[in-house]
């Protein structure tokens, strides 16, 4: 079968709308767009029907019929019987007068050819008592058969379709050499027409949507046109076969519900019911009667907004106008005139088969959308397949994409927005504390040239001092004003170590070092001071914590401030907790120091560990800007988090192995080059952090 229907690529918008109409499974969904599958396409045309993109085509038929209409030889319009309902506004005349108009010759009713098929379908079951028959005047019907369900091929009835019926009149002998162009709501017509087995007979198929644009072109008004007869022999009451049932009608067959001889259905999930049941053996009905849509009335090309029950009532209208019973004269001539035209054709099984997944492969293909589990299968049918594991076949068959699971998407979107929402806070965390590094690293360069500009003095008035005080008399009422000069000298000069200490410019004796042996040594110190008389601290140390290289001395130094901090604020008490745990897959260290104090304001956060920076009365602002000095030296990172009322945490980070630090650097080479040698103690020169 010629492929009839196509999809328009930039229109097509991710709906899966054509996926859940195709009764076929002829969508193939590749980079979100909708691809027809010609050879698995029965040309039914729901898909074309339901798109609200209109992201579908049907191969146009207009191009042959104006090369027809243009050339020499005749051309008969042959026009379905579901036309009152396709133009309802106006005379059934006036459509053919159209017609006429365009430059057809003559226009006849394919009613006719139903007519004559219609007596064939009686005679074959009234002769045909014992076996299965399944109507053939939809095309689209015969496709599936003959594509989907191989073994009820042999009970097609073996009858050309009304069209086809007609067409075969006008050829053989109303009209021979004229050529014939079929005009109606159908899209596999023009595949079916195309079919070597039936080929030759009709010459172009135009859908109702084209007749228009042909009228358009031309400046044909339907409404304006002359009412015109048609041409060639009568129809009867085969006018009503585009409403469902109406075989059984035209070929006078009584459905008896009490029976269940004859079976009538429409539409495509009816369709399919029927045929999966006819196939399984599960119904023996005797004559099945089926059309993927609601009669021909409801073709996917009629282009009219009416209701399916307005369009029936127009066909009945029209039938009843035209059925005069003096007219049956005519109309039985006409059968008799035509008798012998031969409306047989056969069918052969084309079958379309697809590799079956393994339930292992499907359970794969689930997990990959998370639902493994029949509780995570929602079988929503917003990919177009009514179950997830409809949905799971189709992907292993190259049918469908992982992506058209909108629950699966909405998750992805969901999670990926979490991620995003968590980088963002991080990027805005690693810009505030670069900004604050910034800051910091200004403020130490500061620092350290300051301090390498008063050490000098600050060492030369010490000095002097000594010989100073040591030349006066002990009982000399001067050296008690020399002793505090050198006290305020020697607190000045605690201040620019403290600034060195800040601007990392010490040296570092860094050594295997147990964090949680150095905080109970901390600890065991700290805790006689005053300010811990009310404090309880809480130990939670990961006894398998791994070393790291270090200054002890100087960590020591860190820990005793922000211990000493915790404890100073809580001055009625309260709970210090200290943690330690590996973190990062054992490559660092993790240590937090948490109060149950007063905490910290926002404002104050970003000063923390400036130095001179302090909310004590008494206090220097130098501990932690040292502290954080230290760290930073140690090629770590410490991070405070503190809510008023509720307590503050620092949290302190450190690298368990040297080929965790830059090892290009002095430090980290010499770091690296001691643990190989396995020393335990490396002494650095001064300022070799920074290099």
């Amino acid at each position: 079968m010629a492929g009839v229907v196509s999809t328009i690529r930039a229109r097509c918008k991710r709906c899966y709308t054509c996926v859940s109409s195709c009764p076929a499974r002829a969508i193939r969904v590749s980079d979100g767009q909708a691809q027809v599958i010609q050879e698995r396409c029965i040309a039914c045309g729901n898909c074309y029907k339901v798109c609200a993109q209109h992201a579908k085509e049907i191969v146009s038929g207009i191009p042959r019929t104006w090369d027809l209409l243009q050339g020499r030889d005749p051309v008969v319009a042959l026009l379905a019987p579901s036309f009152p309902a396709a133009f309802p506004n106006v005379a059934p005349g006036q459509v053919v007068g159209a017609l006429r108009a365009l430059g057809f010759d003559e226009v006849l009713e394919v009613a006719f050819g139903a007519q004559l098929v219609a007596r064939e379908y009686a005679r074959l079951f009234r002769n045909r008592t014992d076996q299965l028959i399944i109507a053939t005047p939809c095309p689209a019907v015969t496709n599936y058969v003959q594509k989907f369900f191989p073994s009820l091929v042999p009970y097609l009835a073996p009858l050309v379709s009304p069209a086809l019926a007609l067409a075969r009149v006008v050829k053989n002998k109303y009209y021979p050499g004229a050529r014939t162009v079929f005009i109606g709501p159908c899209i596999a017509k023009k595949a079916e027409f195309s079919d070597p087995q039936v080929s030759g007979y009709i010459d172009a198929a135009l859908t109702y949507a084209e007749i228009r644009k042909m009228f358009v072109r031309d400046g044909v008004t339907v409404e304006d046109a002359e009412e015109t007869c048609f041409d060639g022999p009568l129809a009867g009451l085969a006018r009503i076969f585009p409403v469902s049932g109406g075989l059984l009608r035209a070929a006078a067959l009584d459905n008896d519900i009490l029976e269940n001889e004859i079976v009538v259905t429409e539409g495509k999930e009816n369709t399919t019911d029927v045929l999966q049941a006819l196939a399984s053996g599960e119904l023996h009905a005797r004559f099945v009667d089926v059309l993927f849509c609601h009669g021909c009335i409801d073709g996917p090309t009629m282009g009219v907004e009416t209701s399916l029950f307005a369009r029936k009532e127009a066909v009945a209208d029209y039938v009843r106008q035209r059925c005069e019973s003096r007219m049956l004269p005519a109309v039985e001539a006409g059968l008799a005139e035509y008798e012998d035209i031969d409306l047989s054709r056969r069918f052969a099984a084309t079958p379309i088969t697809a590799a079956q997944p393994t339930e292992e492969e499907i359970t794969q293909i689930l997990e990959r959308i998370g639902k493994a589990k029949s509780g995570e299968q929602l079988n929503c049918g917003a990919c177009g397949y009514a179950t997830c594991r409809e949905k799971a076949v189709a992907v292993y068959e190259g049918l469908a994409e992982i992506e058209m699971c909108l629950p699966f998407l909405i998750e992805q979107l969901q999670s990926n927005l979490a991620k995003l929402e968590m980088y963002q806070r991080e990027l805005q965390e690693t810009q505030a504390q670069l900004v604050h590094s910034e800051k910091l690293a200004s403020v130490g360069q500061l620092a350290a040239g300051i301090a390498h500009e008063l050490n000098n003095p600050l060492g030369t008035i010490l000095i002097y001092g000594h010989l100073l005080r040591d030349a006066l008399e002990p009982s000399s009422s001067q050296r008690e004003d020399v002793q505090f000069i050198l006290d305020e000298t020697t607190r000045c000069k605690n201040i620019v170590a403290g600034l060195l200490d800040f601007a990392r410019q010490r040296e570092v004796f860094a050594q295997v070092t147990d964090i949680n042996v150095l905080l109970d040594d901390t600890l065991a110190s700290a805790t006689k001071h005053p300010v811990f008389a009310q404090v309880d601290i809480l130990r939670h140390l990961d006894p398998d914590l791994p070393p790291v290289l270090a200054d002890p001395n100087q960590l020591r130094e860190v820990f005793w401030n922000l211990t000493v901090n915790a404890a100073q604020a809580m001055p009625d008490g309260g709970a210090i907790t200290i943690v330690t745990r590996a973190v990062d897959q054992g490559r660092s260290v993790l240590l937090e120091i948490a109060d149950e104090g007063a905490g910290i304001s926002p404002e104050n956060l970003n000063k923390l560990f400036t130095p001179f920076f302090t909310t004590k009365p008494a206090g220097t602002g130098l501990g932690l800007a040292i502290a954080y000095g230290i760290i930073k030296m140690h090629r770590g990172s410490i991070k405070v988090a503190s809510e008023v009322g509720r307590g503050t945490k620092f949290t302190i980070t450190l690298p368990t192995r040297p080929e965790d630090t830059p090892v290009d650097t002095e430090f980290g080479a010499d770091l690296l080059a001691a643990a190989e040698s396995e020393q335990p103690t490396l002494t650095l020169p001064p300022g070799g952090a920074e290099k």
